[in-house]
């Protein structure tokens, strides 16, 4: 009976081991850790965010996007879908878009509640607008600039492209894919840590509004393309984001409240796709 067991014991032994080895070899034939110095990674992430500013692509394209908003978990504020033309210029900081008449155009909004507003003072603005323009900035997303507060390592894959893993308990966690030119191929990253902002405004020392929020999540994926003439542009964004304690009051010449939100609570998810 013990010789059996003994049997048994190897067999079970050799067979876990050689599927475990089985496991290791297709991971490192995936992806491989590249050990450089802190130094170095930081030399190449520089490299990678200047490409983009240097090498992006100023032309006009087409892009659709979807986009879906709600409150307090609930009420659907917005679906809509808009073909829009849209030129980055990433050195300038300026992003031109304008609408585009096509079939595809519809919208449903909750008037009632959108109405409320005038201009920049609608959370339409937040929800839409500023996702948009905060990530499609790329070289300003936060993990390419303000390296003290995150730790990096560098992977390459089978293909010969190198992924840069980056996190910051107090910021983001994710990765960007980048070729041998340093040319942005995907990247994708979450916030890990709510943060506040605060929007208020005055003038002659008189509150005109008094604006803040809390971003509870960040969930963020983007794509890059090259164009025929090497030029680097986004091809597809996709951002989910959750507001939370969104407060907002507006007034009038005299200091009377005209509009007041208290704890309001948002969800948007948006799609920017190049057509």
């Amino acid at each position: 009976m013990k010789k059996y067991l003994y049997i048994l014991f190897v067999f079970l032994f050799l067979t876990s081991w050689n599927a475990r080895a089985q496991i290791d070899d297709t991971d490192l034939e995936e992806i491989v850790i590249d050990k450089l110095s802190r130094t170095s990674i930081i030399d190449i992430i520089k490299k990678v965010r200047n490409q983009m500013y240097n090498n992006y692509d100023n032309n006009n394209y087409n892009y659709l996007v979807n986009h879906k908003a709600s409150i307090n978990d609930t009420a659907q504020l917005l679906q809509s879908q808009t073909v829009f033309d849209v030129s980055i210029n990433l050195k300038s900081k300026k992003i031109n878009k304008s609408i585009v008449k096509d079939s595809r155009n519809t919208v449903a909004m909750d008037t009632v509640f959108f109405n409320r507003y005038s201009g920049n003072d609608s959370p339409m603005y937040w929800l839409t607008e500023v996702v948009i323009r905060k990530y499609v900035n790329v070289p300003e997303l936060d993990f390419f600039n303000n390296f003290k507060d995150y730790s990096f390592e560098r992977k390459r894959t089978a293909d010969g492209q190198y992924i840069i893993e980056f996190y910051s308990e107090q910021f983001y966690e994710g990765y960007f894919q980048y070729d041998k030119n340093f040319n942005l191929k995907k990247m994708e990253f979450v916030l890990l840590k709510p943060y506040i902002i605060d929007h208020s405004q005055s003038k002659n020392g008189k509150f005109m509004f008094e604006k803040n929020w809390i971003y509870k999540k960040e969930n963020v994926s983007i794509t890059f393309d090259t164009s025929k003439d090497g030029k680097n542009f986004v091809d597809e964004l996709k951002a989910s984001e959750e507001i939370q304690d969104y407060n907002f009051t507006r007034f009038d010449s005299k200091g009377g409240v005209v509009i007041k939100d208290i704890d309001l609570d948002f969800k948007s998810n948006l799609i920017f796709k190049k057509l």
